[in-house]
C-alpha cells in the first residue's frame, strides 16, 4: 500500500510535468478557462525518529461567467517505524451557479476513507447556496450554506449511519504580496438526527511563488469530529505540510 502511494503521488507531478511541457500554448489559450493544480509532499525520517509522511493532492476547476465546476482529490499516508498511523483518501466534485453578481447556488458530492479515524467510508451529497461578501483587490471572501446528505460505513463501533446535516463553510483568501497568499477554509456541520453530533474542519496555507507554474506552500489543518466511531478513537486529528505545487 505505502509503495502504491508514494507511486500515486509520484504519477502527479510527473503527470503535471508531462502537460505543461506538451500542451501548446494556442491550445491552452483557447480553453483557458480549465485550470489544474498538483501538490506533493514527502517527509522521510529515519534514526530515532523513523517516519514517513506522504500526501497528493490534484485540483481542476473550470471557472464560466454563469456555471463554475470543481474537483478535488487529496491522499495522506503516514507511516511510523514501518507501522501505518494514517491512511486517508478523499474527494469532492462541486457545480456553482450564478444567480446575481454575488450569490451563487452549488451542488456537491464527496468520499472520504480514513480507517484510523474510524471510517470504512463516508459518502455525502447535497445542495447549497453561497454569498461573495468581498471580492477586492488581493481580498476574496465567501459564506455557503447548504444541506448535506452522509452515509457513513465505519470501520470501528458501530456498522454505519446515515443523517442530515446543516452545514457552514467560510472561504478566505488573501493576496498579501504579488508572490505570496495566504487562504482559510472552515467548514462546521451539525446532524439533524442527533444534534451532539457535529463535526468542524479548518484548512489554513500559505503560499509563496517561486515562478508562473511553481509554489512552495505550507499547510495547517485541523479534523474535529465531537463524536468519535469509537471509544478508542480520537476526537482531533492535526496535519502540517509543506508542500510542491504546480500550476496549470
Amino acid at each position: 500500500m505505502w509503495m502504491r502511494m508514494q507511486l500515486i503521488c509520484k504519477g502527479i507531478i510527473v503527470f503535471s510535468i508531462f502537460m505543461v511541457s506538451t500542451l501548446q500554448a494556442e491550445e491552452i489559450q483557447k480553453n483557458d478557462l480549465w485550470k489544474m493544480r498538483a501538490e506533493m509532499s514527502f517527509v522521510d525520517t529515519a534514526g530515532n525518529t523513523d517516519v514517513q509522511t506522504i500526501s497528493g493532492k490534484l485540483e481542476i476547476k473550470r471557472e464560466e461567467f454563469v456555471n463554475r465546476y470543481f474537483f478535488t482529490g487529496k491522499i495522506l499516508e503516514v507511516r511510523e517505524r514501518e507501522r501505518e498511523t494514517s491512511n486517508k483518501i478523499s474527494s469532492e466534485a462541486r457545480w456553482e451557479r450564478n444567480i446575481t453578481e454575488r450569490m451563487f447556488t452549488l451542488f456537491t458530492a464527496g468520499y472520504i476513507k480514513d480507517i484510523f479515524s474510524g471510517y470504512e467510508y463516508r459518502f455525502s451529497v447535497g445542495p447549497g447556496i453561497g454569498y461573495t461578501f468581498i471580492n477586492a483587490e488581493g481580498h476574496r471572501l465567501q459564506w455557503l450554506i447548504s444541506s448535506i446528505y452522509y452515509y457513513d460505513k465505519f470501520s470501528a463501533g458501530k456498522d454505519s449511519d446515515d443523517y442530515l446535516t446543516g452545514k457552514t463553510t467560510i472561504k478566505y483568501e488573501w493576496k498579501i504580496l504579488e508572490n505570496l497568499k495566504f487562504k482559510e477554509t472552515l467548514d462546521s456541520f451539525i446532524s439533524f438526527k442527533n444534534t451532539d453530533k457535529y463535526f468542524v474542519d479548518s484548512e489554513a496555507a500559505v503560499e509563496v511563488k517561486i515562478n508562473k507554474s511553481v509554489s512552495i506552500g505550507i499547510n495547517y489543518s485541523v479534523n474535529y469530529q465531537n463524536i468519535s466511531p469509537a471509544s478508542e478513537i480520537e476526537h482531533t486529528d492535526i496535519t502540517f505540510l509543506t508542500t510542491l505545487i504546480i500550476d496549470f
